[in-house]
């Protein structure tokens, strides 16, 4: 079941009850205003993301590699960014089914230095689960990852890719996620897998409001 909640009243809100690592990227206060905040999820210069030129809407998601209704989503959201050229995807790896999950999580952040980390998160994705090592090394030779570097770029990159995952972590609790997909889509929440349907009626409406706004920005 998908259930969608206004995002800006949500970042409005929020507090940080445990500090996040990566003092680079400072998560909002209390008395942080709401736009400010929301620049907490979607600018964050460490996570991977698909960003077209000229892209008016974001979506940011927060999956696990061996999540049923992440990977039931990937179909429908690849066909939409296929015929939707001005949306930006920010992915929030999340690994929150077990130790298999967060090695791949690991794995594919580290992979973005070799610039793989798309075709490594969709063989995983591709990957029958449940995840194992061997299935995970063989996802990345499909995608083309160099197996050698990769190590060492995990072991490199451990801490960016440690505080990234601390991050996505503490906006996954501060949006109030208890599994995953979630989505931001413009300034609204989704919870739950998305077809192509739910995904173009919520862009839709997330340019609607962008252009709303624009409109009384205008009127001032």
């Amino acid at each position: 079941m998908r259930i969608f909640l206004p995002f800006v009243a949500t970042v409005a809100a929020l507090t940080v009850s445990t500090p996040v690592q990566a003092t680079e990227v400072p998560a909002p206060g209390s008395d942080t205003p709401a736009e400010e905040a929301r620049r907490w999820f979607t600018e964050d210069p460490d996570a991977p993301m698909i960003a077209p030129s000229g892209f008016d809407v974001t979506i940011v998601e927060y999956m696990d590699y061996q999540c049923p209704s992440c990977r039931t989503t990937v179909g429908p959201l690849n066909e939409f960014l296929a015929k939707d050229k001005k949306v930006r995807l920010i992915f929030r790896d999340w690994p929150i089914f077990g130790a298999a999950s967060e090695k791949a999580a690991r794995l594919a952040l580290a992979s973005k230095y070799q610039g793989k980390y798309v075709a490594f998160h969709e063989a995983l994705f591709a990957a029958a689960r449940p995840l194992t090592d061997a299935k995970i090394a063989a996802a990345a030779k499909k995608a083309g990852v160099d197996w050698d570097r990769l190590l060492k770029d995990k072991d490199l990159h451990s801490k960016d890719i440690e505080d990234l995952l601390v991050r996505n972590d503490a906006q996954a609790n501060m949006l109030g996620l208890d599994g995953t997909p979630g989505f931001i889509i413009g300034n609204t929440k989704s919870f739950g897998g998305m077809t192509l349907k739910d995904l173009e009626e919520s862009v839709a409406k997330a340019r609607k409001k962008s252009g709303e706004a624009g409109k009384k920005d205008g009127a001032r």
